[in-house]
């Protein structure tokens, strides 16, 4: 895969310095010289890592670190400075910089930084990836799943659970007790969540939100991290009432 590197700085030398060594190295590099047109290029174009001046003439460079920020949040940002400027650099990674450089730079540092960006970027895009296949299967199944925090507050309900309950799914951040106040259907189950009782439970007959009967069948089990730490609950729902029949 051909990764795509922008360099941002106001010295031509500086450009053609970091093109040559990045260009050398097999990577596709694009180059800007002063702030508009660095914007532009982040607005059109996606990069897989920055290298980016801080002084751009007048200009400051963390205004391009705000926008690459806000429009490409997952591409690192190196911030190339002087040394006189070094405090800057490291606020400028506070607000989200990946890492600085200084000035003079050499072919092995550059292209260093380079490789543990892109890296970097790789993981984080995995990652991401991951996150958004696991919303849709979360999102997709047919069973009802809440998903409670170590203090037993409601991170996360799928749509099919508040299908099921008859309730709405901006129920977030409530503890059991709330949840029972706000979703009769749990007012039976608080005590159930509260007590962490793991396992099934087979039939459970209530109501849902419209009041219509609702048969639940019913898993709850830990959700644990490394070294078996609990990190909370999950529990399963699963909508046992027989359909009405016609007459």
């Amino acid at each position: 895969m051909d990764y795509k590197i922008l360099v941002v700085d106001d010295e031509e030398s500086i450009r053609f310095t970091f093109h040559a060594f990045l260009d050398d190295d097999g990577y596709v590099v694009d180059t800007a010289e002063n702030l508009e047109e660095a914007l532009d290029k982040v607005a059109v174009s996606s990069y897989d890592a920055v290298f980016l001046d801080i002084l751009l003439g007048r200009d400051s460079g963390m205004k391009v670190l705000e926008f690459c920020r806000e429009n490409q949040p997952n591409t690192p940002v190196i911030m190339v400075t002087g040394a006189p400027e070094i405090k800057t650099a490291a606020e400028a990674v506070r607000l989200g910089a990946f890492d600085y450089i200084t000035k003079p730079v050499h072919q092995d540092k550059l292209l260093r930084q380079a490789r543990l960006a892109i890296e970097h970027k790789i993981l984080i895009d995995q990652q991401e990836s991951y996150q958004l296949r696991m919303a849709a299967v979360f999102q997709s199944v047919r069973e009802g799943i809440m998903i409670f925090d170590e203090e037993m507050k409601l991170l996360e309900i799928n749509n099919a659970a508040a299908k099921i309950l008859g309730c709405d799914a901006s129920m977030t951040g409530l503890s059991p007790a709330e949840l029972s106040g706000s979703c009769p259907p749990l007012q039976l189950l608080q005590e159930t969540i509260e007590q962490r009782c793991e396992g099934e439970i087979f039939r459970l007959e209530t109501t849902n939100g419209a009041g219509q009967p609702l048969v639940l069948g019913l898993t709850m089990a830990p959700l644990t991290g490394q070294g078996l730490r609990e990190l909370g609950t999950v529990l399963v729902l699963r909508d046992e009432t027989l359909p009405v029949r016609q007459v």
